[in-house]
């Protein structure tokens, strides 16, 4: 069983200190209070500075971006069917299953992936504002903003990952 941390010791900081500090510890995705206290602890071990996370590769970002998109796509499908919206639901039903085509099939390169990956957030973002108000409301913006922020994205999953 790990021993429970039982003893607190306040520090002072300067803004500029504690914004490197809390820079450095969001870079490496953890609280800034724990990367203090890892890297003091391996610099007291003679461990040297915390070392840099592993980059995220670029397919695994675009597959994580096309996973984000596919989401919005369900919940878009979601409610056009609680809403009774055949031709909303049609069109994203189509939509997600041609991302989820998309994400078997994303360039393993670098050099391939990342230009789409660039292209795709601009895509999924204005989609993600279609599905978040819709969230909001719990009902569908009217059909041709859902139709336009979904073509977008059926355009760019047949046309960039085809």
């Amino acid at each position: 069983m790990r021993a429970k941390r039982t003893i607190r010791r306040p520090t002072r900081w300067t803004q500029d200190e504690w914004r490197r500090v809390e820079d450095a510890a969001r870079a490496r995705r953890v609280p800034p209070a724990r990367f203090i206290r890892e890297a003091v602890l391996g610099a007291v071990a003679g461990g040297g500075p915390l070392a840099a996370p592993r980059r995220r590769r670029v397919r695994d970002e675009l597959v994580h971006q096309l996973g984000r998109v596919l989401n919005n796509l369900r919940q878009l499908e979601r409610l056009a069917v609680e809403d009774g919206n055949d031709i909303v639901e049609h069109v994203t039903a189509a939509t997600a299953q041609e991302t989820e085509a998309a994400i078997r099939r994303a360039p393993t390169r670098a050099g391939d992936a990342g230009p789409l990956v660039v292209q795709l957030i601009d895509i999924g973002r204005a989609l993600n504002e279609v599905a978040h108000r819709a969230n909001t409301d719990e009902a569908l913006p009217p059909d041709e903003e859902v139709t336009q922020a979904v073509t977008a994205v059926f355009a760019f999953v047949s046309r960039a990952l085809a």
